[in-house]
Order: structure tokens, then C-alpha cells, then sequence
């Protein structure tokens, strides 16, 4: 992939965010979200929520960073330095773009009485989704991983992490579709051309 359809590529991630970011809190798209949250929260039971509470927690910062300097460790073996460090550079810079975002976008979590864990900061994009997209991405990149394995675990790391987001009352669908949007834009924008050189 060239360095100019990677930039298509994060604008039009980063536009589809900005749209559902919009759009997210009223008309029909609001109330979707809304139908969609109260659906998963009228069926979730007790291992629904143990589950969903497990995978919310590999997207806690205590564990994507190890594991991402574990992915880094390998690349610094072959000696590629820039390989190694960038999993970290990209998590990192790519969370706190998105707590700026989420600061200004200032979207209001789902109601108190849903919370089956306790959130921190704004509802959108979500905090954990982005955080899982990122830290796959990056971690897929320092592997090396190319072709559908490699564009396929960030989507089933939303899917996963998001769906638990929204079974513990967090988070609104739009959020978490918002997040993953948001971090494949980053990835995009963040690809080195040594890592899609040959994609």
C-alpha cells in the first residue's frame, strides 16, 4: 500500500468517526444506539459478564504494554530498532489523541444504573476499543504479519472488546464503532513504509 492511499485511507476512517461522532446522540442512528445498548443490557446474565469483564481487561494498559514490548523484543532481536519501538510510540500518541478527542466530543456515558464496571472520562470513541485495535495493530506490525491475519485481528479485536464494553454498560455501539474507526485511521496514518512495503 502507497504512503498516499494510506493517507485515503486514515481520512476516510477518521471522516466515518467523525460522522458517527455527530450523528451518535440523536435521530435515527441515536436511536438504534440506544435499542441496540438496552437489547444487550435486558439479556446479559452472570457469565455473559464474567466473560465480558475478562475481555475488557486485556485492553487495560497494565497488559497491553507488556505484551507490546514483548512483540518489540522479537523485532529488536533482528535488529530492527524502528520495528521495536513503534508499538509503543503508536499505542501511546493514539490513546491520548483519542482522550483529546473524546474530551471535546464530550459524549455522556450510558445511564449510572447500567455500569457493571466503573468508566473513566467520556463515552466516545470508546477508551478500551481504540486501545485493543491499536496495541493488535501495532503488535501484528513489530510481528510482521501481513495479509488477512494481519488486517483481521484488529476488527476482531473491536468486535471483542467493544462487545464487552457494551455488555458492562459503558459504552453506547456507536462508541465502539467510533474507537475502532479511530484507531484504524491511526494505524493507517502511523504505518511506517518499510512494514506495507510489500502489501
Amino acid at each position: 500500500m502507497t504512503r498516499a492511499r494510506r493517507r485515503q485511507g486514515a481520512i476516510v476512517a477518521f471522516t466515518a468517526a467523525g460522522c458517527l461522532a455527530a450523528a451518535a446522540g440523536h435521530g435515527w442512528l441515536g436511536d438504534a444506539d440506544r435499542r441496540i445498548f438496552e437489547a444487550i443490557r435486558a439479556r446479559r446474565g452472570a457469565t455473559a459478564t464474567s466473560v465480558a469483564r475478562r475481555v475488557s481487561a486485556l485492553a487495560e494498559p497494565r497488559v497491553v504494554y507488556p505484551l507490546l514490548l514483548l512483540a518489540g523484543a522479537g523485532a529488536a532481536r533482528r535488529g530492527d530498532w524502528r520495528r521495536a519501538c513503534a508499538p509503543c510510540l503508536v499505542v501511546a500518541s493514539g490513546a491520548a489523541v483519542r482522550r483529546l478527542l473524546a474530551d471535546a466530543i464530550a459524549r455522556p456515558r450510558p445511564p449510572a444504573e447500567a455500569w457493571l464496571a466503573e468508566p473513566e472520562g467520556f463515552s466516545l470513541p470508546s477508551r478500551h476499543t481504540t486501545l485493543a485495535v491499536l496495541a493488535v495493530g501495532a503488535g501484528a506490525r513489530a510481528l510482521g504479519l501481513r495479509g488477512i491475519a494481519a488486517g483481521a485481528a484488529p476488527l476482531v479485536a473491536a468486535a471483542g472488546v467493544g462487545a464487552s464494553r457494551v455488555c458492562l454498560g459503558v459504552h453506547w455501539p456507536a462508541d465502539v464503532a467510533a474507537g475502532w474507526l479511530f484507531a484504524e485511521g491511526w494505524l493507517l496514518l502511523t504505518s511506517p513504509r518499510s512494514c506495507t512495503a510489500s502489501n
